[in-house]
C-alpha cells in the first residue's frame, strides 16, 4: 500500500515533467490511482448537496457553479498527470514510431496500452536518463528487447522491421 500511495504521490507531483523514466509497476499504480481519484472528483461533484459536501462547501465558500468547474480544473489537472506518466513509460521503453505512422494512431492501438502496462524496462540508461531503479533485470540483450518491443506494437503494420528501426 505504501508503494501505491508513493507512485501515486510521484505521478501527481511530476505531472509536469514529461522527461525520465517510469517503471512498468509505478505506470500501473498511477493508471489505477488516477482512476479512483478521478472517481472520487465525479463522486464528490455528483453529491454536492449531501450534507457533508454542503458543509465544506460553506466552509470554502464555494457556489455550485465553482463546484463544476473546480471538478473539470481536478479531472484536467488527472489527464494532464496521466499524460505525462504515459509519456515517461514510453521512454522507458524507448519506442520509436515508424515514419508513415502518427502518435496518435499509436495511442489508439490498444496493443500500444498493453506493451505499456506488461513489459518490462530496460535497465540501460538512454538519452532520457538512467534505468528507474525497480526495473527488473533483463533476461535478454538490450537490441533483443527493443526489437521484440518493437514486433509486439508494429506486428499488424505492413512495415518492414528495418523501417521500423
Amino acid at each position: 500500500m505504501m508503494r501505491f500511495i508513493k507512485n501515486n504521490l510521484h505521478g501527481l507531483l511530476f505531472f509536469w515533467s514529461p522527461s525520465g523514466r517510469d517503471s512498468r509497476q509505478t505506470f500501473c499504480d498511477i493508471y489505477k490511482g488516477f482512476i479512483l481519484l478521478a472517481l472520487f472528483g465525479i463522486f464528490a461533484c455528483a453529491w454536492r448537496n449531501t450534507l457533508a459536501m454542503l458543509y465544506l462547501r460553506d466552509i470554502f465558500v464555494i457556489s455550485e457553479q465553482a463546484c463544476w468547474i473546480l471538478c473539470i480544473i481536478y479531472e484536467l489537472f488527472l489527464l494532464l498527470a496521466f499524460a505525462t506518466a504515459t509519456l515517461r513509460r514510453w521512454q522507458d521503453l524507448d519506442i520509436r514510431i515508424p515514419k508513415d505512422d502518427s502518435f496518435g494512431e499509436l495511442i489508439k492501438r490498444a496493443r500500444f496500452w498493453e506493451v505499456l502496462m506488461s513489459e518490462e524496462g530496460s535497465n540501460e540508461p538512454n538519452e532520457h536518463g538512467p534505468a528507474p531503479a525497480d526495473n527488473p533485470a533483463p533476461l535478454i540483450s538490450e537490441a533483443d528487447f527493443k526489437e521484440e518491443v518493437r514486433k509486439k506494437l508494429f506486428v499488424d503494420l505492413d512495415h518492414d522491421i528495418e523501417e521500423i528501426k
